[in-house]
C-alpha cells in the first residue's frame, strides 16, 4: 500500500489572518491606552475592543507592556521596516551628501516621527513609574533611541565636521526627545512644521560647524 504523503500546510491566508489580528489588537490598544491610560487598560478590554479572546492577545504578545511596545514600533516604522532608521525617509537623510540639507531632512523626519509616536511613548513613560516591567522596557527603548541617534550622527559626520562629536549623539538624543516634543507641541500648541523648523535651527547651531567665511576681497 502506497504511503500517502501529508501535505505541508503553508497557508498565506493564515499568515494574513494572523497579521490582521495583530494589527486589530494594536489599534484597539492604541485607543484604550491613550484614552484611559496604561493602568486602567486591561488585556480583557483590549481583547474586547479588538474582537478577539484575551488568550489571543497573550498568545500574540505575551503581556500588556509588550502590546504597548509593539504599538510604539508600529508608530515608529508604519511600513514595517525593522528599525525606524531603515525607513525610506531616514535613508534619504543618510544618502544626502550636503550636510546642511541632511540636517533639514533629519529635522523634518524627527518631527513627523514625534507626532506619530509621542502619545503612546508618553503612555510608556508614565507606566514606567508604576510597573517594574514597564520601567525595564522604557529603559530598553531609550537605549534603542540613543543607538539610533548615534547612527544619525555618523551620517552627519560623514559629510562635515561636528561640534563636540563625542557629545553629538547625546545632544541629538536630548533635543529630539519625545519629552521635548510633548512640551512644545502638546503644551505650547506648536504645529509639526514649527517643531521641525525649531529642531533644524537648534540642532544645526548645536551640532554643525559653520562653513568658513571667505576673507574680503582687496580692492
Amino acid at each position: 500500500m502506497a504511503t500517502v504523503k501529508k501535505r505541508t500546510y503553508t497557508s498565506a491566508i493564515r499568515t494574513q489572518q494572523a497579521a490582521r489580528t495583530r494589527s486589530l489588537i494594536i489599534e484597539a490598544a492604541a485607543e484604550l491606552f491613550v484614552a484611559d491610560g496604561y493602568g486602567a487598560t486591561t488585556i480583557r478590554a483590549i481583547a474586547a475592543a479588538a474582537g478577539v479572546a484575551p488568550d489571543t492577545v497573550y498568545a500574540t504578545f505575551g503581556s500588556k507592556v509588550r502590546v504597548l511596545t509593539a504599538l510604539i514600533d508600529s508608530r515608529l516604522a508604519p511600513t514595517g521596516a525593522p528599525n525606524v532608521m531603515d525607513r525610506d525617509e531616514a535613508m534619504g537623510v543618510r544618502d544626502e551628501t550636503d550636510q546642511r540639507r541632511q540636517m533639514h531632512l533629519l529635522a523634518l523626519d524627527m518631527a513627523a516621527v514625534s507626532t506619530r509616536v509621542r502619545p503612546v511613548y508618553e503612555v510608556l513613560r508614565t507606566a514606567s513609574a508604576i510597573e517594574p516591567e514597564a520601567r525595564e522596557v522604557f529603559a530598553e527603548m531609550e537605549q534603542y533611541r540613543l543607538a539610533n541617534m548615534r547612527r544619525a550622527v555618523a551620517w552627519l559626520e560623514s559629510h562635515g565636521l561636528l561640534r563636540e562629536p563625542e557629545r553629538a549623539a547625546a545632544t541629538l538624543f536630548a533635543i529630539a526627545s519625545p519629552d521635548v516634543g510633548r512640551m512644545l507641541c502638546n503644551t505650547l500648541g506648536w504645529s509639526e512644521a514649527e517643531h521641525a523648523a525649531w529642531l533644524e535651527h537648534v540642532l544645526a547651531a548645536a551640532l554643525l560647524v559653520p562653513a568658513a567665511t571667505s576673507p574680503p576681497r582687496r580692492r
